[in-house]
């Protein structure tokens, strides 16, 4: 079994990436929406939340669980590897990360969570793996993508006003690549593409190649996991979007 945590939306598309490449894995995913959203809170708050989750998680039998949430991976998952290393937790974050190295890029932006941006996960991992390799990366904080998203925000003009005003915070000659670093973001990529002309990286399509490549490493893991095609879904309360 292979369980899916995050605060909502996000995940659902991670599991929906992870269930293209692995149709016949058992999965479950848990939405903590009672404590949406993840990227407004305080560090010790997002990793109590995470914490609390994973143990619960981890005391049904589970395989593995994927971190679909970058904010939570940026305040709990080396706490959580180093606490319990045998409880094998995979975050979609470095996957994102490493989809920037070894790359022509100069100046790469990021759009996040504010909890994410001020974490700044994303340029303290790829100088932690590449120490000395010239990168600038640069953040921004997208609160309303991430209210479209979860609101179900239809409105066309709309959503393409908020992406328009989030990519008029860049400059076009100091830019290669933009990364869409909630896992909501890609839910909006289609809209972006037709404001956005360089390359995007989607840290939770970059994580469903690096579980493949996991598997290869872990054949113990692929094989414990259930394989009957079977998908469950749970929210921690239900009627918040009622």
């Amino acid at each position: 079994m292979i369980w899916v945590f995050d605060s909502w939306f996000g995940g659902y598309y991670t599991l929906w990436l992870l269930r293209e490449k692995f149709p016949d894995f058992d999965y479950i995913f848990y939405a903590d929406t009672k404590n949406i959203p993840y990227g407004e809170k305080s560090p010790e708050e997002i990793k109590k939340y995470t914490f609390a989750w994973l143990d619960f998680l981890f005391d049904k039998w589970v395989a593995i669980v994927i971190l679909a949430c970058n904010t939570a991976s940026a305040y709990a998952i080396r706490d959580w590897q180093a606490k319990y290393p045998d409880k094998k937790v995979l975050s979609v974050t470095i996957p994102g990360v490493e989809a920037m190295l070894g790359k022509w890029y100069k100046n790469v932006w990021v759009f996040a969570t504010n909890a994410t941006v001020k974490s700044e996960i994303f340029p303290k991992k790829f100088h932690e793996i590449k120490e000395f390799e010239e990168l600038d990366i640069h953040q921004v904080w997208c609160p309303n993508l991430v209210t479209i998203v979860e609101d179900k925000e239809l409105n066309e003009d709309y959503i393409n006003s908020e992406i328009l005003n989030y990519l008029a915070s860049i400059s076009s000659n100091n830019l290669d690549a933009l990364v869409l670093g909630c896992t909501h973001f890609p839910l909006l990529k289609s809209h972006i593409e037709k404001h956005f002309y360089w390359d995007i990286i989607d840290p939770s399509h970059e994580a469903v190649i690096a579980l493949e490549k996991y598997f290869e490493k872990h054949r113990d893991i692929y094989e414990s996991i259930g394989k009957n095609g079977r998908i469950e879904i749970y929210t921690t309360w239900e009627n918040k979007f009622n």
